[in-house]
């Protein structure tokens, strides 16, 4: 009997060719997601749109130019008479993957130059050094990074004044911190004192809030009496918790208040009026911002802040108004808001 091998039976082709298109199906789908979520950007005029909210007060602060807003005002304005514009968890505008984290879309160097100058700054102590956290996740900087941006633009910019809020974010992570068993505090003050690439900007621009606003370091180059006046207190609107984005009415009327509180204070004072636009727990950052994409009639805390200020003219102090992916339009309003004082106290009236 003669032997025949046996043939190898022909591949299947079905299979793959099953798994190639639904492979192709995900890809298209996932692309369309994508589209989807920056559809509405796409064909957005002047910028104002970002991971598919839009806003009129938001996202653009790239067009905002203010580098030297503060060379009009004579040194002897208390610094609690000026409007100030400020973010919220300045360092996180690296933080696109997460989008209830991020709360920034534009690098510290943009806000500074858009007008900022008020900064929410969150460290955490790794090992021997101070990491920028929100929450528990690194923003990929260090407080080394954002003293020497900050130093730099205020050599730069001899007429400008920097409000930081340092807070210390979590416990200590890496063994050497433990070890060491060293403070937040103690850390802070080697930056302070000995580290040879911050200290020197320290002994420059540094004063410090006193009691009443702890680990709220004031950097400036110039002299603002009320900063080093011991009688300066803080009074600050940071409703942060949102249940819902229909509580976003809630956190408009909190802002609102403050406003109104910092407007119709005598200027003269010594009260430092804070108003934070910022809100998460239950909504987005980005929802709390520009309003929520599900509910079209829900006008975001930008929106609102910036009508308010549109509508009430340029006059009237705001205080520190600290904002989450602020727009132009938002941050010059709240600067224009200096020009009367500024003019009262040249003209003496």
């Amino acid at each position: 009997m003669k032997y025949t091998p046996l043939q190898p039976r022909p591949r299947k082709r079905g299979i793959t060719a099953v798994l190639l298109i639904s492979l192709c199906a995900f890809l298209v789908m996932s692309l369309f997601a994508t589209l989807l979520s920056i559809g509405t950007c796409i064909f957005s005029r002047g910028g104002k749109c970002y991971r598919g909210y839009e806003s009129p007060y938001s996202f653009n602060l790239q067009e905002a130019y203010n580098p030297d807003w503060m060379a009009s005002i004579p040194d002897e304005v208390n610094i609690t008479s000026l409007s100030i514009p400020g973010t919220h968890d300045t360092m996180t505008y690296d933080m696109v993957r997460n989008i209830r984290l991020q709360c920034q879309n534009y690098n510290l160097s943009t806000q500074l130059h858009a007008g900022m100058r008020y900064f929410d700054i969150r460290g955490r102590l790794v090992n021997h050094t101070i990491g920028i956290y929100h929450s528990y996740s690194y923003t990929g900087y260090t407080f080394t990074d954002v003293l020497l941006e900050m130093f730099a633009f205020l050599d730069d910019h001899p007429s400008e004044v920097i409000v930081m809020r340092l807070k210390e974010e979590g416990r200590p992570i890496g063994d050497t911190a433990r070890q060491q068993n060293k403070t937040f505090e103690e850390v802070f003050n080697n930056f302070r004192h000995q580290d040879p690439e911050t200290a020197p900007g320290f002994e420059k621009y540094l004063y410090e809030v006193p009691a009443e606003a702890p680990n709220q370091p004031t950097f400036q180059p110039w002299e603002m009496h009320a900063a080093r006046s011991s009688s300066l207190r803080t009074f600050r609107q940071d409703l942060w918790i949102i249940p819902t984005v229909e509580h976003l009415e809630d956190k408009w009327a909190a802002i609102k208040t403050n406003l109104h509180l910092a407007r119709d204070t005598p200027d003269d004072n010594s009260v430092l009026f804070l108003s934070h636009l910022s809100a998460s727990f239950g909504v987005l950052p980005i929802e709390a911002a520009a309003g929520p994409l599900s509910d079209k009639d829900i006008l975001g805390m930008n929106d609102r802040t910036g009508e308010w200020l549109d509508q009430a003219g340029s006059s009237g102090r705001t205080g520190i108004v600290i904002v989450d992916f602020p727009g132009k339009a938002i941050v010059d309003s709240v600067i224009e808001r200096n020009a009367g004082l500024a003019k009262k106290t040249v003209d003496g009236r």
